[in-house]
């Protein structure tokens, strides 16, 4: 798995909004909620941004790290900058002759162990528990 926590927040529309399939008449898109540089660049609003960038790279296992910016009013769960995180990682082992349920237990498994890799990379060994 490869970390990007140093990708530019200058991205293109195309990669924020239309590759992420948001529509045109979306109200994230408006100028009031956007910081855009210019008709064609703006500071990402997500971390989703660099998924296509990265995927036509070939890269298939990835985590995504960044300050987002928004244009919000201030109050007590809303700033204009915030961190985002976000992963993708392909299966192309799991075809469709795996049963369902063995893929779904494969996926959560590798969901668990990255996560919980993650927190002992940020915060050390510490106790943890998933609760079903």
């Amino acid at each position: 798995m490869q970390l990007f926590d140093n990708l530019s927040p200058v991205v293109s529309v195309e990669d924020c909004f239309d590759h992420m399939l948001i529509p045109k008449d979306h109200v994230s898109r408006r100028p009031t909620d956007t910081y855009y540089l210019n008709p064609s660049t703006l500071l990402r609003t997500h971390t989703s941004c660099h998924e296509v960038p990265l995927m036509k790279k070939g890269i298939r296992n990835f985590l995504v790290a960044g300050d987002v910016y928004r244009r919000d009013e201030i109050d007590a769960s809303h700033y204009p900058v915030f961190h985002q995180m976000e992963g993708l990682r392909f299966f192309p082992e799991l075809s469709q002759a795996v049963p369902y349920d063995d893929r779904v237990a494969i996926v959560q498994e590798h969901l668990k162990s990255t996560l919980e890799g993650m927190v002992e990379s940020i915060f050390g060994k510490v106790e943890m528990r998933w609760v079903d």
